[in-house]
């Protein structure tokens, strides 16, 4: 089977059994891909990551708080950034 019938395949599932296939596939992408792949994509993303960091070390200070609190101070630090100096 082909990479391209494999998709069509995929496409033509409904959406909670994509969702399902996603989380296998997650599950299962080191037997499939190998230990030490990555895609470009999460690689540039994580490349980004590092540079931003770099840039503002004070991202990486401790939050102690809960996932929400940590969202409202990214989302402070980004409008921060978008502010006009």
């Amino acid at each position: 089977m082909s990479v391209e019938q494999i998709e069509q395949s995929l496409l033509q599932l409904g959406r909670e059994e994509r969702r399902r296939f996603a989380e296998w596939f997650f599950e299962h992408q080191e037997q499939l891909t190998g230990p030490d792949y990555v895609h470009p994509e999460v690689k540039a993303e994580v490349l980004r990551r590092l540079e931003e960091v770099d840039a503002n070390p004070a991202l990486l200070e401790p939050w102690g708080g809960k996932l929400e609190d940590a969202r409202q101070r990214l989302h402070e630090f980004r409008r921060q950034k978008a502010q006009p100096r």
